[in-house]
């Protein structure tokens, strides 16, 4: 959180020491280095500054915390992100990729926390994305997402899932298990293609939001 700008030296990513990297709310710019070597790193806060190009490649499988949002990083969420087995918040919101969300995130059996909102991603939502039994925010809202929602149910420890503004499209069917998601605090669905109406059993829940329809 100063002031600090230019771009990241490539050597950083290179440091097979390296633990914790905390340069968010800057000012740098250009693209990332690649952080293969980096096989030690648990922490990686990149937010808020002018980063553009691919997302590289992370090789540390003990990185639990990725910050990338508000930046200006363009084309697809890599595959490899599904090797990254103990992450547990992914935070990518706000950039301009574009692409589909790669099936590998259903690898992710760690994933606390996901935010893809405001970006250009298109394609449906994994199925597999149903079986993140550790998730609280399930947040991919202002995209172009296409074809039905996700099965929520089985997020037992679920409090926020943010898809309104896409292009989800079909009949609302949601699961009975979803009237059983005791944390769920916000369920936003709106401007989307969907059609029917909230069903009693999700309406009956003590939700601070729901944006759309109720039975």
């Amino acid at each position: 959180n100063n002031a600090l700008g230019g771009s990241l030296p490539t050597n950083v990513g290179k440091m097979p020491s390296l633990v914790t990297l905390r340069i968010h709310e800057n000012d740098f710019m250009g693209r990332l280095p690649d952080f293969t070597d980096a096989v030690y790193l648990e922490e990686a806060h990149f937010d808020e500054n002018y980063f553009l190009g691919n997302i590289p490649t992370f090789g540390s499988n003990r990185l639990r915390s990725l910050y990338l949002g508000r930046n200006e990083f363009t084309g697809s969420l890599p595959e490899s992100i599904g090797r990254i087995s103990k992450l547990e918040d992914l935070y990518v919101q706000r950039n301009k990729l574009n692409g589909t969300i790669p099936s590998s995130i259903s690898k992710l059996t760690a994933l606390e926390n996901i935010d893809l909102s405001f970006n250009k991603l298109s394609g449906s939502i994994p199925d597999a994305i149903s079986g993140l039994m550790q998730l609280r925010e399930l947040v991919l809202n202002d995209n172009r997402l296409t074809g039905g929602l996700p099965d929520i149910g089985k997020m037992k420890r679920l409090e926020i899932a943010r898809l309104n503004n896409n292009l989800l499209s079909g009949n609302l069917e949601l699961s009975l298990s979803v009237g059983s998601l005791n944390y769920l605090t916000e369920f936003a669905i709106q401007n989307n293609d969907l059609k029917g109406v909230v069903p009693e059993f999700v309406c009956d829940l003590l939700l601070d939001f729901l944006a759309s329809d109720c039975w």
